[in-house]
């Protein structure tokens, strides 16, 4: 499956819309996008993502640290799909990333 990638202004945050199955393959598309965004407040809308393996998982930690570990700016994860928020349990990351419903409670 594809994965399609889309961003949104909201406000001074950028909302990033991910659909697809995020893994070693498409990885890179999602990598793209973050990479030439200029914002430093960023929520990733995953409520599309069907599938996440480890590298994908690994992306997205890696933008939590460049960001929220750094003081550089903001990063959050919204809408995640049971499948998905499992993987981000079962490797503890749910007390580590900021982990939201939504995008609205995201921006909240």
């Amino acid at each position: 499956m594809d994965l399609r990638v889309r961003g949104e202004e909201r406000g001074d945050w950028k909302v990033v819309v991910v659909t697809g199955e995020l893994d070693a393959d498409t990885v890179p598309v999602l990598s793209d996008h973050l990479e030439e965004t200029p914002a430093r407040r960023i929520v990733v809308d995953l409520a599309g993502v069907t599938f996440m393996d480890t590298t994908g998982l690994s992306l997205v930690l890696d933008w939590h640290r460049r960001l929220v570990d750094t003081g550089a700016g903001d990063f959050r994860l919204a809408s995640l799909q049971p499948s998905v928020h499992k993987l981000f349990r079962l490797t503890e990351l749910v007390d580590v990333m900021r982990i939201h419903g939504s995008v609205d409670e995201a921006l909240a």
